[in-house]
């Protein structure tokens, strides 16, 4: 039986090579990784000038991930760039609503991480902090400086969702790598999880066809294994889909 194929949206990225400058498209071997461990088969969606082009690539996708990245620009939250804004792609922003604009209209399960969960609710109408400061200066470090596998802060999850029914606990340690947070919760999703200084986790829809977290729990898969069924339950939906 074929496994379910796994769409993993690209990073567009400019490369400084020896004497050379190159533009690449690419995603983090980690989500490949995870994808494969779950029992699916991960394939590179790369950022298209025409997003309409990549109708029959998504086509193929019985799951999509949005993985981490660069921040969103805030012209499509109705928002003047922030002081502290990093940097941003509009070409690479409007590929990406593009593909969530498809997985809801398919219902194509979907999991974002990090860049993927801000990019997600922004696109469902919601907006984020383009700079934690905006929310609250004392915050937690949330922009990491140990290696990508090791969880720094805990966090903690609302029983009864679909989150806390995948991990088992209350309180999970995670990684951190963002400056962003979300700030208004984008239609259909609910908060599952937070910081204690009140930063937004995870946030999920009613039927768990959209799961979202802020930290990355590809880089977790064996520090963390609970986050292993994050990927998981991507898979077995789009397995589900595939039938």
């Amino acid at each position: 039986m074929q496994k379910p194929l796994i769409g993993v949206l690209g990073v567009k990225m400019p490369k400084n090579l020896p004497g050379q400058k190159v533009t690449m498209d690419y995603v983090n071997e980690a989500y490949n990784k995870a994808i494969i461990r779950a029992g699916g088969v991960p394939f590179l969606l790369p950022v298209l000038e025409k997003p309409q082009d990549a109708d029959g690539l998504l086509a193929m996708c019985d799951g999509i991930l949005f993985p981490g990245g660069a921040d969103v620009d805030p012209c499509f939250f109705g928002e003047d760039p922030h002081a502290d804004l990093g940097m941003v792609h509009k070409d690479w922003d409007s590929f990406w609503f593009y593909a969530l604009d498809y997985a809801l209209e398919h219902k194509i399960p979907v999991l974002g991480i990090c860049r993927g969960m801000q990019l997600i609710n922004i696109g469902l109408q919601g907006s984020v902090y383009q700079d934690i400061k905006e929310y609250k200066k004392d915050c937690l470090t949330h922009a990491q400086k140990d290696n990508r596998d090791y969880p720094l802060h805990p966090i903690t999850i609302e029983q009864g969702t679909l989150l806390h029914k995948l991990v088992g606990v209350d309180k999970l340690y995670t990684n951190s790598f963002h400056h962003q947070a979300v700030k208004k919760i984008g239609e259909g999703l609910k908060v599952t999880a937070h910081t204690s200084d009140g930063i937004v986790e995870a946030l999920e829809n009613e039927d768990g066809s959209i799961l979202l977290v802020q930290f990355h729990p590809e880089e977790l898969q064996d520090s963390v294994p609970e986050t292993r069924n994050l990927f998981k339950h991507l898979v077995e939906r789009a397995a589900t889909r595939h039938k």
